[in-house]
Order: structure tokens, then C-alpha cells, then sequence
């Protein structure tokens, strides 16, 4: 869960350092998707999930390395190819994170445990609902010349980020609550062990 969570957090967070007029992300989302993918092996017997997005992983990890270092070396990243491509980029990290808390919510059932996914399912239905309205609003705002429409953008900006520390906050209380349960158990196999 550990592996997950800093997953997570490596793709969610972004801070950027401006180089020649082009950002680099000082966090890499695909730093982000090799522990996902990490995390995911060691769970992959605790849910099909995890093994469905995987391969979803593995792509976006490719993906966001060859723009990481396009970045780095200075190349534009702009135009309506790469707002398609990162369109499709959100798309998929969305599923990926959606198969993560289906796999999740799986392992509670199966082992009656209450680590808090399904807090986790509502903030990622929160932070879907932001991200689409904000794409929707920067098209808009794109190609539109009312002045509103950017102000609703920064504003859905902000409610952007305020949604992806609630989000973060629930895989890091899950993470916490997990390894309870983990600690749990291991105590009582020192005790059977003991005795």
C-alpha cells in the first residue's frame, strides 16, 4: 500500500521548475507509475484489478517518461496533438486510479476490513467531476472570448487542487489503516508462534 500511495502521490502532485519557458515537473509521473506498478505486484494476488491496470501502468509510465524528457530537453509541448494526447493521459490515469480502489474495495470484502475505500471511491468521483468540468471550461475558454469563462477555469483550478489533497489525504489514511490491520496480523502470528 505504501508503493501506491507514493504512486499516487508522485502523479497527482505536480511542482514545476520553469526552464527557458518551458515547466518541468520535479516530481515525474512516471516515477509515480513505477511504483504503482511496483505496489501492484505485490498485490496482485489480492485482487484482478491490480493486474488489469497494470498494462494501463506500464503505457502511461512510457508515455510520461518520453514527455518528462522532451521537457527537459527544451522541446514545445503544445498544439492540438498534445492536448489530445494529454486528454487521453488524464483518461487513462483516472481508469488506473479507478481500478486501484475497485482491487481495494475487493480486499476489504474479501477479508471484512474497513481501511476506508470507500471514502477513497468518493473523493475519486469528486476529483473526476473537477477534472472534467476543467477541461471543459479551458476548451471553452479556449475558444470563446468571454472573460468569465476564465475566471470559472481559475476557480475550478483551486477546487482542482483542494480535491487532489482530499484525495491524497484518503490514500494516506488508507495506507495507515492497511498497515494496522498488517501489524495486527503479525502480532498474532508471533503469538502463535510463541506458544
Amino acid at each position: 500500500m505504501k508503493k501506491l500511495f507514493w504512486g499516487i502521490f508522485f502523479i497527482y502532485l505536480n511542482f514545476n521548475l520553469d526552464l527557458s519557458g518551458h515547466q518541468l515537473n520535479l516530481l515525474p509521473d512516471f516515477v509515480g507509475y513505477i511504483l504503482l506498478i511496483l505496489g501492484m505486484q505485490d498485490l496482485a494476488g489480492e485482487s484482478a484489478f491490480f493486474k488489469k491496470a497494470k498494462p494501463f501502468a506500464i503505457g502511461m509510465t512510457v508515455y510520461s517518461a518520453l514527455v518528462w524528457v522532451g521537457a527537459l530537453l527544451g522541446f514545445a509541448m503544445e498544439g492540438v496533438m498534445f492536448e489530445l494526447l494529454s486528454l487521453a493521459a488524464l483518461l487513462v490515469s483516472l481508469y488506473i486510479s479507478w481500478l486501484l480502489i475497485c482491487g481495494i474495495l475487493e480486499m476489504e470484502a474479501q477479508q471484512e476490513a474497513d481501511w476506508g475505500g470507500k471514502t477513497l471511491r468518493s473523493r475519486w468521483k469528486l476529483l473526476l467531476g473537477v477534472q472534467i468540468a476543467n477541461r471543459v471550461l479551458s476548451l471553452a475558454a479556449t475558444f470563446s472570448d468571454l472573460s468569465i469563462l476564465y475566471v470559472l477555469v481559475a476557480a475550478v483550478s483551486i477546487a482542482g487542487m483542494v480535491c487532489i489533497i482530499l484525495y491524497l489525504l484518503a490514500w494516506y489514511r488508507l495506507w495507515n489503516a492497511y498497515g494496522a490491520k498488517a501489524g495486527e496480523k503479525n502480532e498474532e502470528t508471533t503469538e502463535n508462534n510463541e506458544q
